[in-house]
């Protein structure tokens, strides 16, 4: 074929892409759905106020930016989800009495020396004791068996079977004890007076 005739054939193919069938597709390609839909709810939103002004391009930029808050939120999420699951796994790997001369006190006695260890100013001992105080009150109360080399997440699988009321408060005590003993986080006043609360209804 000459080049003439090429020429000609790519003339025509230009022509044929070039009508609106073809553009209006191409342009589809391009749409962002959510986007547009969100334009459409915020014009809709709009127009129920006629009385209020709104610049061009107003619907637009809105859209943009509950999309751009929505992304933020979800990263968030994926940032706080992430985090916990790795202090979790990190306590599935320690266990939370150091010795086994420890497990020969009750846990009347860690409450005590837990009281001690606030009152001296030692707040990472005293959420450690006010925490192994807490295993111990349950193991007196059968609800678990507390034993040196048990990680956290067994003794609430215990909890799960023989006191499920109580897993979610463990839970969370666990993650305080775990963040301010292993996680380098602050040990403060308010770090122990926060562990004594998610306890108090077990010791009543």
């Amino acid at each position: 074929m000459s080049n003439a005739g090429w020429q000609k054939d790519k003339e025509k193919l230009e022509q044929i892409l070039g009508r609106d069938e073809f553009t209006a597709y191409a342009r589809g390609e391009n749409r962002n759905v959510v986007l547009e839909w969100l334009e459409k709810m915020w014009n809709k939103l709009f127009e129920l106020f006629p009385d209020i002004s709104v610049p061009p391009g107003t619907p637009k930029v809105l859209a943009y930016t509950l999309v751009a808050a929505l992304l933020l939120l979800v990263a968030g999420a994926i940032v706080w989800l992430v985090r916990n699951i790795v202090v979790m796994r990190r306590a599935g790997r320690r266990h939370s009495f150091l010795g086994s001369e420890e497990l020969g006190n009750s846990s009347a006695m860690l409450m005590r020396k837990a009281r001690d260890c606030a009152a001296d100013g030692d707040y990472r001992e005293a959420v450690r004791h006010a925490f192994l105080a807490q295993l111990l009150l349950m193991h007196e109360r059968d609800w678990i068996r507390a034993e040196k080399w048990k990680t956290n997440l067994e003794y609430v699988d215990e909890l799960s079977e023989r006191k499920p009321a109580a897993v979610a408060a463990f839970t969370r005590a666990a993650r305080l004890f775990e963040g301010v003993y292993y996680g380098g986080d602050e040990a403060g006043e308010r770090e122990y007076v926060h562990m004594t609360e998610l306890l108090a209804p077990y010791w009543t």
